[in-house]
């Protein structure tokens, strides 16, 4: 770039990831491999989940759904049979939280409103899922990076895994590199650059339209105010001034926490995707601190 990047030292990125940790709701880790797998297993059987028996040896869990048989003076705890789902406080709070760690069969005296309540669990019922299977993945109709309808659970499971690890990491870069760039000003950018990454972003545009079926080409102001809420492809390209200026601070505060000189296929103009290449290599570098941070 002919862009100068006005600073010469070294960013200290630890001391930015350190100072985003102190706070109280910072992501202090990356997810694992097992949490995540139970958190595609959650999600493929989230609408498959049944109430089913619980053995008569298994206590009571909140969230679990009881049948029981309450008498009382009081009219709406004096009932043959009532249901009610432990700890959401809908039926009586003091009660479900009462049944918590009883068993079928068991009974529980407690007062509410100042009168004798006698409880006896006649059933309980706990939601259970199933093993997930290729048949639920294509029932949630979600598709890949690339479009692509995802169809059985192994490129499911794949799918959740880069997805939450690439927010977790997108979160904590957010952060640091808001507080970098906040502290790494610019304010003179060279014309050349912000005409050519004008030019680079045209060239991508125009082929993602191309591979939609739609010829830039040959578009009229009516057709890209359909399509874009815009009257040309010049009109688009000016109005991101801003984020070529933004681009050209961000590819230079990356290049300086990876210790990269912008030449070659790390300079932003060489092709429209190096910053989102950079991008990709900051996240690994802020996986592995976090990482070390976790061992240590």
């Amino acid at each position: 770039m002919h862009t100068k990047f006005p600073y010469e030292q070294q960013i200290d990125f630890e001391k930015y990831l350190d100072e985003y940790l102190l706070q109280e709701d910072a992501i202090h880790s990356i997810p694992t491999d097992a949490e995540l797998k139970e958190l595609a297993r959650k999600s493929i059987v989230r609408e498959q989940l049944v109430l089913s028996p619980l053995p008569a040896q298994e206590a009571a869990q909140e969230g679990d759904t009881a049948v029981l048989k309450t008498v009382s003076p009081l009219p709406k705890f004096s009932k043959e049979r009532v249901t009610v789902t432990l700890g959401r406080g809908l039926y009586n709070r003091d009660l479900e939280t009462a049944l918590i760690g009883r068993k079928l069969g068991d009974s529980i005296q407690l007062t509410v409103q100042e009168n004798p309540v006698n409880v006896t669990i006649l059933e309980l019922k706990r939601k259970q899922a199933p093993e997930p299977n290729d048949e639920m993945v294509v029932q949630l109709q979600v598709k890949d990076q690339k479009g692509n309808l995802i169809t059985n659970v192994a490129d499911y499971e794949a799918h959740i895994h880069n997805e939450k690890i690439m927010t977790t990491l997108a979160t904590v870069n957010f952060y640091v590199l808001g507080a970098i760039l906040k502290d790494y000003p610019m304010t003179d950018y060279d014309e050349e650059d912000i005409r050519i990454l004008g030019q680079l972003e045209k060239e991508a545009l125009s082929n993602m339209l191309r591979e939609q079926g739609i010829d830039p080409e040959t578009q009229v102001p009516k057709d890209w105010e359909e399509n874009m809420g815009i009257h040309s492809m010049n009109e688009f390209i000016e109005k991101r001034r801003e984020w070529y200026q933004m681009k050209i601070q961000q590819s230079y505060v990356m290049l300086n926490i990876l210790g990269l000189s912008c030449e070659g296929k790390s300079d932003p103009l060489d092709h429209y995707e190096v910053m989102s290449e950079l991008q990709l290599q900051v996240f690994e570098k802020i996986r592995a601190a976090l990482e070390r941070r976790n061992v240590q």
